[in-house]
């Protein structure tokens, strides 16, 4: 802690003395020599003193010595002393004498200090080079410091500290606690609060370096004053109470004892005011405090006198009443604790002596990290109870914006610059650090950044209890915890930490019901069994129930009948699926296999082949088309749902939702046992499941941008942003990253997905089609006319009309042709003759003339295992019509960023050159698959119809299913292998503990807060 910031010159007086000679008798030319002598002299001592006054005079230590003696006793102990020498610029000099010895307590604070000094010194200052030597002779510490750069200048040598206390009336019994353990040496001494000290531990402000030579010396260019700083929330000068009434000289509570008052609300200002005054006259360590105690009122309006907005309010206020007399403060609210002695040391060694030119020097959250979300919003604001500079013009500015990008009305409050409108974050605190991390204040905020300072001097603990002892021991650097749990009884601590744990917020302990519960505990008479019971039949649980949050011990608890009727009177069917026994030995050796896809056609296509295969599948899908595949429909899922095409890319918070799905299923028995999560549609929703440590297998059924980077799907536009090229690419990435993951599958039911998957990540996927069989339904022509499908070509785009659709020219050229032709054959549209088809309407036709709008569809699947012959436009036919009436659009999705390229894939699949359609096209199923027949012309198409064995085309079909079949069936046999070997076996993949430590399993950091887009977030954190 040396005082490096200005030279400092010791102030010498000199007394004269005559040098006349005594019995000569003095002439006038005597007299005059005379006087010339003595003006000489005169002048000659002028020019000395100058001499030593100077910065580049050699001082010597024995006259310095002598002059520090002629100083009083308080005065005495180091002085500060720049010189010109580059070996021995300053001097810190113990001046004691024997008439003036020290006790070895204060000895050693000095030694503790000086040491801290030095080390401040030796991390700030730059080109620096330290010499100490201790000169035996005189007991003297020099300590020689080189320095070419100090920032902070003061012109007149003394710098204004104000210690800001802002409060309410009530936190006045909290404000006493605090005053009683840095105020008294001696305990028999405290002010009487109603709050019980159960962990005592004094914290003196200062030390006696402080007192005497930083508060009271004089003549030191450097010297800081520190304020205690009343901010009452109200007006101090006020006789008017609460109430109405004017106080009065018999009812004044600053004439009786503090046991006396009841509630501090109850009272004017101007009693608050003498009471803190009568108070404060008692303290011992007010002597620290060289600038004394004062008062302001920040008069808040009472519609800003609630909270966060009042705080903020004061704030602000106070931002602008100190600037006028002091250079510092440091906020400090009545629950912020002093644990070990020299705090006020420590804050003044923080504010003038470490050069780090800060405008907020505080410390982040050390709360557990569930407290307010804090984790999963990544929340490092630092909190309010800091250090802050004034009279910075930028500083200033920077909170002026502040309020501009946060104004009136964010999150309902009326204060600008008080709510991100994110919840938990509600604060002055909270809105500064936001702003100077949000993308669109970058280039503004960049050039000061680094003055907003980190710092362990003070800690913000929240509510979190913690032995001051152990803090001390663990953080050496630590003076202050900012924390109300001080202030809590034994029995208020049990309460809280068991309906935190529960319920994941902490509770209002000013309740009623609190105040009882309390009260129980601290007569023993409930258990902490039965207050667990308790909490789980809150209605605060049951509410977070039924979005899916669940606790392990309220699980158990649904094995109690009683229990269970109590709690699902509340909440129905809360214990529902959360039998454990009943989970754990279903389906015994069978691998669960779970989806949750946005459409029924990929599981339900599959059910009977994975059964086959010794896979229990089930689904639980939330879209309208599960109505056609049996058991596939949602029953019990949690958190996720299809709200308008939103649950497609998570929005429009998908970093909440990720978490909110793993905090739904975490303890879920059900989810316990599945062992893997099939995702087809779309396939990125699989983030969901990577940390619920499940085999994942990625089945793409289309484009694997779906719902990340989809901006050519008419539906899914309004939730096109900014941000979705970002998620585009973490998706990428974390599919890469399932992929290396031998657990896992990565698939595709269509060639062309393989391919499109191995375009964008370099990962070969392997090539599963679907089954879709087992209808029990064949190919048995009733019929003579020729079906036109499939159920869509988008041929009538967008109006959907079967006569529009006759009036295209695709369709026109057919019409054209049947009548040049003369053949007999008659086409009918499927949509048209069947609004809502069988398999066997299908079946009862000769042929299917498949007229794509994709490159693979469920449609395709169901149509081919029917056995019915199908005819497609040949591959040059496709591209000539696609290039003239862009039939094949949605083959494309969006036109996401190729973030990994390799050599295997060179071609763009999203683009509609000749070249790069003849390559893609090859991988269509209608091509891929064997026995449908091409043709380039609609008079081909007649020609062969005419003329094909149709019956043998449909046995060839026939045929190959059946190989499929088989194959199909040993693929997902083999799938079953690999993933319950990987598990453990049936129902051992367990879930974390944690979201963040599930995210590990793939090498993933912790979720961040969402995009904002626009400025403005619609994701509170629930």
């Amino acid at each position: 802690m040396n005082r490096i910031t200005s030279p400092v010159e010791p102030i010498v007086t000199h007394t004269t003395r005559s040098f006349a000679p005594s019995n000569t008798k003095v002439t006038n030319k005597n007299r005059s020599l005379l006087i010339i002598l003595l003006l000489i002299i005169v002048f000659g001592l002028f020019i000395f003193q100058l001499y030593l006054l100077s910065p580049s005079s050699s001082t010597n230590n024995e006259f310095n010595q002598q002059q520090e003696n002629n100083k009083p006793d308080n005065l005495q102990n180091f002085e500060v002393i720049k010189k010109n020498s580059k070996e021995n610029p300053i001097q810190i000099i113990n001046t004691n004498n024997n008439n003036n010895e020290k006790t070895k307590k204060e000895e050693e604070e000095d030694s503790l200090i000086i040491r801290q000094r030095e080390i401040n010194d030796n991390k700030i200052i730059t080109n620096t080079e330290n010499t100490i030597s201790n000169t035996n002779n005189n007991n003297n510490i020099e300590i020689s410091t080189t320095t070419t750069t100090i920032r902070r200048t003061k012109t007149n040598g003394e710098y204004n500290i104000a210690i800001l206390m802002p409060f309410v009336a009530r936190q006045l019994p909290k404000l006493f606690f605090n005053w009683n353990r840095w105020g008294f040496r001696n305990e028999k001494s405290r002010i009487y609060t109603s709050y019980k000290d159960y962990n005592p531990t004094k914290a003196f402000p200062c030390s006696s370096f402080l007192t005497n030579h930083l508060y009271k010396r004089s003549g030191v260019n450097i010297k800081a004053k520190v304020t205690y700083v009343m901010l009452y929330n109200q007006d101090f000068d006020s006789p008017i109470r609460p109430n109405g009434r004017e106080l009065s000289k018999e009812d004044d509570a600053s004439k009786k004892p503090l046991e006396s008052i009841s509630n501090y609300n109850e009272l004017s200002g101007l009693e608050v005011k003498n009471i803190l005054n009568r108070e404060w006259e008692r303290l011992e360590g007010k002597t620290c405090f060289n600038g004394g105690i004062q008062f302001l009122s920040a008069h808040t309006p009472k519609i800003h006198d609630k909270h966060p907005e009042g705080p903020c309010y004061m704030y602000f206020t106070a931002m602008e009443l100190l600037k006028k007399d002091y250079d510092y403060f440091f906020l400090m609210e009545p629950d912020v604790t002093p644990i070990r002695d020299h705090w006020l040391d420590k804050i003044v060694n923080e504010t003038i002596f470490v050069q780090d030119d800060f405008w907020m020097k505080g410390s982040m959250s050390r709360c557990p990290s569930k407290y307010g979300a804090i984790a999963e919003r990544q929340d490092f604001h630092i909190n309010g109870n800091a250090l802050y500079k004034l009279g910075e013009p930028k500083f200033e500015e920077y909170i002026e914006k502040v309020k501009i990008f946060y104004p009136v009305g964010n999150d309902g409050l009326t204060l600008a610059g008080c709510a991100t409108g994110l919840a938990y974050e509600g604060g002055y605190d909270h809105t500064m650090y936001r702003f100077r991390f949000h993308p669109h204040n970058f280039d503004y905020v960049k050039n000061f950044l680094h003055r907003f300072v980190y710092n362990e001097f003070v800690q913000n603990r929240c509510e979190e209890t913690y032995d001051p002892e152990e803090v001390k021991k663990e953080f050496p650097e630590t003076y202050l915890v900012h924390s109300k749990a001080v202030f809590y009884t034994p029995e208020e601590i049990t309460y809280r930490n068991i309906y935190t744990e529960i319920i994941g917020t902490p509770p209002n302990l000013s309740t009623d019901e609190s105040r009882i519960l309390i009260e129980k505990i601290r007569e023993g008479s409930i258990t902490e069994a039965s207050l667990k019971l308790l909490t789980c039949l809150k209605t605060e649980y049951a509410e977070k129930a039924q979005f899916g949050y669940v606790h392990p011990f309220c699980i158990e608890l649904c094995q109690d009948l009683r229990f269970q009727r109590k709690f699902e009177r509340k909440l129905p069917n809360g214990c529902a699926g959360y039998n454990r026994n009943e989970w754990k030995n279903k389906f015994k050796d069978k691998l669960y296999l779970w989806t949750s896809d946005f459409h029924a056609a990929p599981i339900g296509c599959n059910m009977d082949i994975l059964k086959e295969a010794d896979i229990e599948p089930h689904a639980e899908v939330d879209f309208g088309n599960c109505m056609f595949f049996k058991g596939t429909c949602k029953q019990r899922l949690k958190v996720l749902s299809f709200d308008d095409w939103k649950g497609f890319s998570l929005d429009p918070c998908p970093n909440q939702m990720r978490r909110a799905f793993f905090n739904a299923y975490k303890y879920d028995p059900e989810m316990e046992r599945v062992d893997a999560v099939i995702c087809s549609h779309p396939v990125a929703n699989c983030e969901l499941y990577m940390p619920l440590n499940k085999s994942l297998i990625i089945y793409a059924t289309t484009r694997i941008e779906f719902g990340r980077d989809d901006k050519h799907v008419e539906w899914r536009k309004p939730y096109i942003t900014s941000a979705s090229n970002l998620r585009w690419k973490q998706w990428i990435d974390e599919l890469v990253r399932i992929g290396k993951n031998p657990r896992n599958v990565i698939a595709a039911n269509n060639m062309y997905d393989a391919h499109y998957i191995k375009y964008h990540t370099g990962l070969d996927a392997e090539y599963i089609p679907s089954w879709c069989g087992d209808s029990g339904v064949s190919y048995n022509p009733k019929r003579t006319e020729i079906l036109l499908g499939p159920y869509r070509d988008n041929l009538d785009y967008p109006r959907f009309d079967e006569e529009e659709a006759w009036k295209h020219p695709i369709m026109r050229a057919l019409t054209v042709s049947i009548t040049s032709s003369g053949t007999k054959l008659k086409f009918i549209r499927l949509r048209q003759e069947y609004p809502q088809y069988k398999l066997e309407d299908l079946a009862n036709h000769p042929a299917l003339v498949y007229i794509p709008y994709q490159v693979s569809t469920m449609s395709f699947f169901e149509m081919y295992r029917l056995n019915i012959p199908m005819f497609v436009p040949s591959k040059a036919l496709l591209i000539k019509w696609h290039i003239k009436y862009n039939n094949m659009f949605e083959r494309i999705y969006g036109e996401p960023e190729r973030v990994i390229f390799t050599e295997d894939e060179k071609l763009d699949p999203n683009s509609n050159t000749y070249e790069n359609l003849n390559y893609w096209l090859d991988f269509c199923d209608f091509y891929v698959f064997p026995h449908v027949t091409t043709f380039n012309s609609w008079a081909e198409l007649i020609e062969k119809l005419e003329s094909v064995d149709l019956k043998q085309i449909s046995n060839n079909m026939k045929e190959f299913n059946k190989k499929q079949k088989e194959d199909l069936k040993e693929t997902w046999s083999r799938i079953k292998t690999k993933i319950l070997k990987y598990s453990g076996g049936p129902g051992n993949s367990k879930i974390p503990p944690t979201f963040e430590d599930g995210l590990k399993l793939y090498g993933l950091p912790p979720l961040g807060l969402d995009i904002v887009v626009s400025g403005k977030s619609q994701c509170p954190y629930e």
